[in-house]
């Protein structure tokens, strides 16, 4: 940590101009509540009591706490009983011009303990024998005149945080507080939420009578104190808090936020400004980072960004954490500045750098938790008036890289959530059996989904779209950056893979019982990933396109397999795909990682001149938010080479063949067979996470950064080629309709046992059917890729695509697609003697009830939506004709009955859009 960030430099002026008054007060002196001095008053008359008792009343019997050597003041003297666990603090006599930041974390009795709490920026208040923690409004401020700056002030008030009593008074009228009663008693206040993030577990409230402190250091930039205390449920829980002076480093300058680059930023408003221009002013959250000798064109920085690996971290993992760390140093050297990034070991067998804690914010630790949340998250603290970066903390739960889950009900939620955006997932709760989280669950878990959306809808409205709050979250440094979320497939994946021998290790060296190498490169590429947002850095989920599959495994490639290491990049699994296997993770930063690196850390005079190198086709950028709206099918995750559709296939054809080998060769002698079902389940999920991927080609666009005047010329929007779209098409209904593309035979389906614990991490199997259920899982599986290709959103796309397209392109339309997946869907009727599968009648209902919906659609206004459907009711007439066809044909009874319902369906769906829509 630069210990320099914490200095105290600023004065109470230049502070009011950096936050432009937004905060400003009358500030008093500090005492200035005490009596004025008493007119001579009579002989023998009693003397007036002091308005507070003296410091050494109120800590008689208590321990005062030194944690230096070298007799430097603290920022505030701390006093402990250790008895009773009370702890009192004596502020400064510049108690009230100070600035402070106070960092919250959880620290123990939590799976997710260690991960960043919210962060406050607060100053003291007196209020006569009150001191209030108040807020200041960084959001507004102005450099403009007096006028705006004194309406500003008027305007854009503090907010009290929360208020204590002064019990005492030290010399030099240095008010003493009772700490220990505020940081237990108001813990929801500081631990309930911030405007500037918190990512950690919530901390409602806690017993305070049962609360003792279990740490308490004073230094002279900051105090670190921590308590345990019981939750509500008896839970016992550690909670600490680090107040330390808000300064900037010296010299430290602001540098402007560009759209082309992917920082994370702070922002304010100045509404000072004139009528004509942008009123919002972006700055990018950067760390203060500078050559120690600018005369050097390879120079060591003046303070280096230092990380410590925390001693939890286990022993096999350090080197790859490490050298993941360090990786960022390759961009660093790029601009002049060498070993910008150093890392130190924390070591409980020898001491080393012990007496450093995580939760202290002059410290960047990377954190180690053996919890079973399957998660890497790597926020940072910044200055709210610049975007420097003061504090960063990366967390590495271990369930991240054990993580094979066995039940397709556990990835359904993420999946739906990476393949569709906000206005889909609001279509999905509206029709909620075109909802694949609640078609892949079951009864019970529906039911719970359920009722939590029945509440969710009694609540107070969330913050709309349009609200800048419905963003900040996840826009905040690295706060929503949850890596394993999907990464256990690609981890689940390999192990099964290298199990069937359908891929082969370059190496049989083993690690947590998977090929070393892989594993390794793995923990390297995350750490990179994570320790990226540390330096301020956005996801890139498109930097993953740079590289062909041929040419990252073909012999003698080292180079980057992707981007940007800030993208989730797929682990790269050569099944079928080039001479070698390649690096299974990228071995290096990329070329984009290097560019934006020099934006916000190199000379400023090369800002401009970097900006106009955004249309290089390897430094493709796309913001995290545009994800959310899944328009570009390059911005993926999970995804890997500049043809995802050929990743795509490689891994669907990869599922395939470890499907064929699940009872030979993936489950090994003395295991359970329900360890094949759990495998299956996992390779199911893999399977739709493909057909997620390719669906985002259909009525997809490519999406560019360059501003008007940049070379090449191209337009912001720019259109997939028609044949693209086509082979994404042709793809996802060749691996969901077909009965053969889930690889279920009857054999298989036999050896699908389950186990019957009961703990926690089991009982999900014990709910289970004994006997697999096929249609049921299988009819999911169809109603998610159908739900993919159908939805609304989706077919709106294809609608708007094609006022762009001229006829001679033959662009792909909303009416070839439906009908194309009319065709497909019905195809068996027509033909004598017909027979359908139970799969294939399964698909056909379920795509009637799509049309069905479409075509019942209520006149909303939209004219996308007449369009739907309008062509929803043409195709239901299609497929009418169809089923009238093929109960002429049909031998069995099933068929017979399904078509029979199927018209009776359309009919009366007919007469009711009639009414609806007249």
């Amino acid at each position: 940590m630069n210990n320099t960030n914490r200095s105290v430099r600023v004065s109470l002026c230049s502070l009011f101009l950096a936050a432009g008054s937004a905060f400003a007060q009358t500030v008093q002196p500090s005492g200035a509540s005490a009596p004025p001095p008493a007119p001579d008053a009579a002989p023998g008359a009693p003397a007036k009591a002091p308005d507070f008792p003296s410091l050494e009343k109120i800590t008689e019997g208590m321990t005062k706490v030194v944690s230096v050597a070298d007799g430097s003041n603290p920022l505030y003297d701390l006093y402990r009983d250790e008895k009773t666990s009370k702890l009192l603090a004596v502020l400064p006599a510049n108690y009230e011009q100070q600035l402070l930041m106070i960092a919250c974390t959880v620290t123990a009795g939590d799976p997710q303990a260690g991960v960043m709490g919210p962060t406050h920026y607060v100053k003291w208040e007196r209020f006569d024998k009150q001191l209030a923690l108040v807020a200041p409004d960084f959001s507004v401020r102005t450099n403009g005149d007096k006028q705006a700056k004194d309406s500003i002030e008027q305007l854009y008030t503090g907010r009290v945080l929360t208020a204590v009593p002064i019990v005492g008074m030290a010399p030099q009228n240095r008010p003493v507080i009772d700490l220990g009663t505020m940081a237990t008693k108001d813990v929801s206040k500081f631990f309930g939420g911030s405007a500037f993030g918190g990512y950690g577990p919530n901390l409602p409230t806690v017993n305070p009578a049962l609360a003792k402190v279990t740490k308490a250091k004073a230094f002279p930039k900051n105090i670190v104190i921590e308590f345990q205390a019981p939750k509500p449920d008896g839970q016992l829980v550690r909670f600490a808090y680090s107040f330390g002076e808000l300064s900037g480093t010296p010299g430290f300058k602001p540098r402007k936020a560009d759209s082309k680059f992917g920082y994370f930023y702070t922002w304010h408003q100045d509404f000072g400004k004139t009528a004509n221009r942008e009123v919002t002013d972006r700055y990018i959250n950067h760390w203060s980072l500078e050559k120690a000798d600018p005369n050097l064109k390879l120079s060591p920085p003046k303070q280096p960004i230092v990380w410590y690996i925390e001693n939890t971290t286990p022993v096999r993992f350090r080197r790859y954490v490490r050298e993941g760390i360090l990786l960022w140093n390759q961009a660093f050297a790029d601009i002049g500045i060498d070993n910008a990034v150093v890392v130190y070991q924390q070591d409980a067998a020898t001491g080393a750098n012990m007496e450093k804690d995580p939760e202290d914010s002059r410290y960047n630790f990377f954190c180690w938790s053996a919890s079973d949340q399957t998660y890497a998250i790597g926020p940072s603290r910044t200055n709210p008036m610049t975007g420097e970066i003061l504090d960063a903390d990366v967390v590495w739960h271990q369930g991240l890289t054990r993580s094979v889950r066995s039940m397709i009900e556990n990835f359904s939620p993420a999946l739906t959530e990476h393949a569709f955006g906000p206005e889909t997932l609001a279509w999905l709760e509206e029709h909620p059996t075109w909802d694949p989280r609640l078609r892949m669950v079951n009864a019970e878990q529906r039911e719970a989904i359920l009722k939590e959306r029945a509440l969710k809808a009694m609540s107070p409205t969330p913050a709309p779209l349009t609200r800048s709050e419905a963003w900040a979250q996840s826009n905040m440094s690295g706060g929503m950056c949850q890596v394993g979320s999907l990464l256990s497939l690609d981890l689940s994946l390999a192990d099964a893979a290298f199990a069937a021998d359908s891929v082969k290790p370059n190496s049989a060296d083993l690690l947590d019982d998977l090929p070393e190498e892989f594993v390794g490169q793995m923990i390297r590429y995350i750490a990179a990933h994570e320790v990226g947002h540390c330096l301020g850095l956005q996801h890139n989920m498109i930097a993953s396109s740079i590289c062909s599959l041929k040419d990252i495994n073909s012999a003698g490639f080292s180079g980057p397999t992707i981007g940007s290491v800030m993208d989730y990049a797929a682990a790269n699994i050569n099944f079928k795909l080039g001479d070698v296997q390649g690096p299974y993770a990228t071995p290096t930063v990329g070329p984009y990682d290097k560019w934006v690196i020099a934006y916000g850390y190199g000379p400023e005079d090369k800002m401009a001149e970097l900006a106009k190198r955004a249309g290089e086709p390897e430094l493709v950028f796309q913001s995290q938010a545009a994800i959310s709206f899944d328009a570009d099918p390059r911005n993926n995750t999970w995804d890997l080479g500049s043809d995802n559709l050929q990743f795509a296939e490689s891994r669907l054809a990869l599922v395939q063949d470890v499907r064929s080998k699940l009872l030979d060769k993936v489950v090994k002698d003395g295991e359970s067979w329900a360890f094949a079902r759990r495998r299956y389940a996992a390779l199911l999920g893999t399977h739709l996470q493909m057909l997620s991927i390719t669906s985002r080609w259909v009525g997809g666009s490519y999406l560019n950064n360059d501003a008007k005047g940049d070379p090449g010329n191209r337009s912001p929007i720019e259109d997939i080629p028609p044949e693209k779209q086509r082979r994404a098409l042709k793809l996802i209904i060749d691996n969901a309709f077909e009965d053969n593309a889930y690889g279920l035979t009857p054999d298989l389906v036999r050896h699908f046992n389950k186990e019957y614990f009961y703990d926690p991490n089991a009982v999900g199997e014990i709910v289970q059917d004994a006997n697999f259920t096929i249609h049921d899982t299988i009819g999911g599986a169809q109603s998610f890729a159908l739900t993919m290709l159908m939805n609304s959103t989706r077919l709106r796309r294809l609608y708007d695509n094609e006022f762009r397209a001229s006829p001679s392109d033959n662009p792909l339309t909303m009416v070839e697609v439906v009908r194309t997946i009319t065709d497909n869907v019905w195809r068996e009727y027509g033909t004598s003697g017909t027979t359908v599968s139970s799969l294939r009648r399964n698909l056909q209902r379920e795509h009637l009830e799509r049309l069905v919906t479409l075509a019942l659609l209520e006149d909303t206004g939209s004219a996308s939506l007449r369009a739907i459907s309008t062509l929803a009711r043409a195709e239901l007439k299609r497929v009418d004709a169809l089923a009238e066809s093929g109960m002429k044909s049909a031998n069995d009874p099933y068929t017979k009955a399904h078509l029979d319902d199927a018209r009776t369906r359309i009919a009366r769906t007919l007469d009711a859009a009639y009414i609806v829509t007249r």
